[in-house]
């Protein structure tokens, strides 16, 4: 096997470990936590539209729909 002598070349030589199980069990929770926060943003978002269509409605005097 060649050697160039540089550090990457030697990093590279190496090759990849075998990934744990663990280091995979970690994907399902960033899988799960990226889940829950997007349902919180989108009941966030659901609430602030409908108080602005309620505030809206006062605003104008319409009359709000059901």
């Amino acid at each position: 096997m060649e050697n160039s002598g540089s550090l990457t070349g030697h990093i590279l030589a190496q090759g990849w470990s075998e990934e744990s199980p663990a280091a995979r069990g970690g994907n399902a929770k960033v899988i799960i936590v990226l889940a829950v926060a997007l349902t919180m943003l989108i009941a966030i978002s659901l609430l602030v539209v409908f108080l602005a269509n309620d505030a809206l409605s006062g605003l104008t005097g319409a009359m709000p729909v059901e």
